[in-house]
């Protein structure tokens, strides 16, 4: 096994054992990258203790007169669903030779985000298609195949920025131990903004280098303050944007009393984003349809029935020789599967749904809204694939239609 593939074991294993991943993930995950086939012969404990955790970084004055900083990426109100989608602060002033610490665990848990600076470029896309020679690569149903980025998933450019290249800390979800925190250092003065690649439409930053030795508007407490003050508006603008939409979902359609509305997500352009079903639980009569839409700028969901199939992996990690795995985004989860209508059985799947248009017509997604047809007595749960652990997770984007005789 290389190097890399073990070290993206212990990582994949020290997830599990805190209850970020579930058994059947890392399993498929483990398999994937030439790792044992039976997680308990690998031990999460042993692991935990080989792979101790790297030391967290000291914020505020360093001994050579530069100072370090904490920049929060992401984060969530798990009570009320709200997944934040911004820096904390959104914007820093530091001097020339200070760094920074992006911290993509302020909640313990990976989130699905990156921190880039694009020098004015534009960000490369999160999924792009398999090429070999210029030509699309096919899955063996005839699919296209699609990956993740290599570009977004994996660190590049180093840890000094001077406003010139790229600079990529890769996705959190990637990240391992042994690479330790994303640091960054800023040694040219300059205004430079940032984003995450994931989330590029809402979640962006800038920082703002002054001459060495220049006077600071803050402090690390300041910064830390003003830090806490963002995520708390974010928090009460996610759940006002819920209260404002509630009463205009789950009920019939105006020009459609056969037809129910359901939200994936809500939020609009704001940073505060609602990851849930509104409503979670729906009743309806046989032949009924429901439609979701999703209330969220460029924020994909998926509306998910498994049917009693088996549930699909988002992203299948394939190895390479090279040590370094690629990541496949499944077709199965991003594309649209089973007919129009619904009695309970067999897989049926909205696709990504909440793509801007172009990105939806490069990929053969379905044009909003997804809608299905109940013809089937009975009590059926579904989940958002990117943002749920099942049709049964209670914390997660799930839900329920009851469809009544």
């Amino acid at each position: 096994m290389t190097n890399i593939d073990h070290t993206l074991m212990n990582t994949i294993l020290a997830r599990l054992a805190a209850d970020q991943i579930t058994r059947r993930q890392a399993l498929r995950m483990l398999v994937a990258i030439g790792g044992a086939v039976t997680i308990p012969a690998l031990g999460t404990q042993a692991v935990a203790q080989e792979a101790s955790p790297a030391a967290t970084p000291v914020v505020g004055p360093r001994d050579d007169g530069t100072n370090l900083w904490e920049v929060e990426v992401g984060g969530m109100d798990m009570e009320a669903g709200i997944d934040t989608h911004a820096f904390y602060p959104t914007e820093m002033t530091i001097g020339a030779g200070d760094t920074i610490w992006f911290n993509f665990t302020p909640m313990g848990m990976p989130m699905f985000h990156t921190v880039t600076f694009t020098s004015g470029e534009a960000a490369a896309p999160i999924i792009v298609p398999d090429m070999a020679d210029g030509t699309p690569v096919a899955n063996e149903d005839g699919s296209p195949r699609f990956l993740i980025n290599p570009d977004v998933a994996f660190p590049s450019g180093g840890d000094t920025y001077d406003g010139t290249g790229l600079i990529n800390s890769g996705l959190d979800v990637f990240r391992t131990e042994e690479q330790g925190p994303f640091l960054l250092t800023f040694s040219t003065p300059g205004s430079f903004d940032y984003l995450c690649a994931v989330h590029g439409l809402v979640m962006k930053g800038t920082v703002t280098v002054l001459e060495a030795g220049a006077e600071l508007p803050l402090d690390a407490a300041g910064v830390q303050a003003q830090a806490d003050e963002q995520r708390a508006a974010l928090i009460e603008e996610g759940k006002a944007a819920l209260a404002a939409i509630e009463p205009e979902l789950g009920q019939p359609s105006a020009d459609d009393p056969n037809t129910w509305d359901v939200g994936a997500g809500v939020g609009g352009e704001s940073q505060a984003r609602v990851m849930r079903f509104v409503p979670r639980d729906l009743s309806i009569k046989v032949g009924d349809t429901v439609r979701w839409t999703n209330h969220q700028v460029g924020e994909p969901h998926t509306v998910t029935f498994l049917g009693g199939t088996e549930p699909p992996e988002d992203v299948l990690v394939e190895p390479q020789a090279s040590g370094t795995p690629i990541f496949v985004q499944n077709t199965l989860t991003l594309l649209p599967s089973g007919d129009a209508e619904y009695d309970g059985t067999g897989y049926h799947n909205s696709g990504f749904i909440g793509f801007p248009p172009d990105v939806s017509a490069m990929f053969g997604l379905l044009t909003e809204p997804y809608e299905l047809t109940f013809t089937a007595p009975g009590e059926y749960s579904y989940y958002c694939i990117l943002h749920a652990g099942g049709p049964e997770d209670e914390m997660g984007m799930a839900g329920t239609i009851v469809v009544e005789a």
